[in-house]
């Protein structure tokens, strides 16, 4: 089995020049599409080129959040001064950059591999710089136990 054999290919996609309030929304429409079921939110950037340049992960969010801000703030005013310092900030900011991908062609245990080393949520696959598909920890674990699945009566 391969990478292409177990993708998605409607990737949700930004640039690297979309704000990270844009971003936000943009995960939040996402993650409620049937297509992302059981998978992580989470955004690819592209660069200018359309490239891959990196992933924005609600981690990311929450770190660039969570930067300097003092602790014990629990309330609405409190999450409110961290969204109005980075709501307009490029993701390229705060994305993780250089994300390792995989291509159509890598076989599902290398992915496995990357998924074990990494503790990743998602990798890109791509064919060059372009990104043409996305696997899930959800779908990887899916298709690697596709025979644990007992048949319906």
């Amino acid at each position: 089995m391969k990478a292409k054999d177990i993708m998605v290919t409607d990737v949700p996609t930004i640039s690297v020049r979309t704000s990270v309030a844009e971003a936000v929304r943009t995960m939040k429409r996402n993650f409620g599409d049937e297509s992302f079921l059981n998978a992580a939110p989470g955004l690819i950037v592209l660069n200018e080129r359309g490239g891959l340049a990196g992933i924005l992960t609600p981690l990311s969010i929450i770190t660039a959040l969570m930067d300097g801000a003092p602790t014990g703030g629990s309330d609405a005013p409190y999450f409110e001064s961290l969204c109005a310092k980075i709501k307009d900030l490029p993701v390229s900011d705060i994305m993780e950059h250089q994300p390792i991908s995989v291509t159509q062609d890598a076989r599902v245990s290398d992915v496995a591999s990357l998924f074990l080393t990494h503790r990743f949520q998602r990798v890109p696959v791509v064919d060059g710089k372009k990104v043409v598909g996305i696997i899930y920890r959800s779908r990887l674990l899916f298709a690697m136990t596709r025979s644990l699945e007992l048949p319906t009566p």
